[in-house]
């Protein structure tokens, strides 16, 4: 039986082989893409890895249609994506949405993102190198893991 964050990923696989989400000009298409991307994120999260800390991610990703902004709240062991926080973020990642697919689906490494100019931090660097650490690799299901 196939598991909802399997199937998640498989669509966001099919997303970027297809490059669909360059293409995406309807606010519906990007916003799919977004969701189904932070869900994946949210998925992947490792609580026992985090450590009961804290923190929010913030991601500023740029589309066709503008930037559209998410995050990722950590909060002692759970884990929630959605489009606003209540309280500033600890880091903002800016990148265009294709690189955050492929950053999804492990085709892409953010440190590599990171040295070629594709990922922009701003806020704590630091925080942000626990996403690694909190969420581990992308490239496979959590039913792999």
């Amino acid at each position: 039986m196939t598991s909802p964050a399997d199937a998640r990923y498989r669509r966001l696989k099919q997303l970027a082989e297809s490059g669909a989400t360059a293409d995406g000009n309807a606010p519906d298409d990007i916003d799919r893409v977004l969701e189904l991307v932070f869900e994946w994120f949210r998925a992947c999260f490792r609580p026992e890895r985090a450590g009961g800390q804290s923190g929010i991610f913030h991601y500023a990703v740029n589309t066709p249609l503008g930037v559209r902004h998410r995050y990722i709240v950590v909060d002692t062991g759970s884990c929630t994506a959605t489009v606003a926080a209540d309280r500033p973020a600890d880091a903002t990642i800016g990148l265009d949405v294709q690189d955050l697919v492929a950053l999804a689906i492990g085709e892409l490494k953010g440190t590599d993102a990171f040295v070629n100019g594709r990922l922009k931090i701003s806020g704590d660097v630091f925080f942000a190198m626990n996403w690694i650490e909190w969420f581990g690799s992308r490239s496979t299901p959590p039913s792999a893991h």
